[in-house]
């Protein structure tokens, strides 16, 4: 036997774990995997479809850059996505410079000097309007942790109102009049 001649069943072992099998058996796999496929297939159309008019709705609510925003803001919160995003910056800065465009120059545009209270709080606020739960990084019996406490408050105060504000105006949007004054036929019911 040479090297190059392989036997039958050494062929059907670099198949698959299961080729020993039985073809009827292979079959019955075949169409599991299939069917689970095609069901998997239909739930990222339907999401797919989903997230393309949530899109459209974020266009309406935000304008035209809201999506880019919200995609650059769940970067931002990854130390990986802040470092792209700081070369990135710096990179366009340099570009914008070249072509000649006058930039504001800063040592380090991405320092906080705000108090840490005032930091604290808005922290806290970011949290409350993502729907975080209560998660105080700060020492509850500091002012920095009351402030994030009061932010976080002031957050889900917000983002409730936002959300009630939202589902009233959904509502508003899809009521039909039980009578339309325009309709010839609205009484002939």
């Amino acid at each position: 036997m040479t090297i190059l001649s392989r036997s039958k069943e050494a062929d059907m072992a670099d198949a698959g774990h299961n080729s020993g099998m039985a073809e009827k058996d292979h079959r019955v796999l075949f169409f599991i995997n299939r069917n689970e496929y095609v069901r998997l297939l239909e739930v990222k159309k339907a999401a797919d479809a989903a997230l393309r008019n949530h899109g459209k709705q974020v266009k309406v609510d935000l304008g035209e850059h809201g999506m880019r925003q919200i995609k650059l803001y769940e970067q931002m919160r990854t130390p990986e996505g802040e470092a792209k995003f700081k070369e990135r910056r710096a990179a366009d800065a340099q570009a914008a410079a070249w072509a000649g465009l006058p930039i504001n120059t800063q040592v380090d545009l991405f320092t906080d000097f705000a108090p840490l209270d005032e930091r604290a709080f808005a922290e806290g606020e970011e949290a409350g309007l993502r729907g975080d739960t209560l998660n105080n990084p700060h020492d509850i019996n500091s002012e920095a942790g009351r402030q994030y406490e009061a932010g976080w408050k002031s957050g889900q105060a917000k983002l409730f109102e936002g959300i009630k504000q939202k589902t009233a105006e959904a509502n508003t949007d899809e009521h039909i009049s039980a009578h339309d004054a325009d309709d010839p036929f609205a009484d002939a019911a």
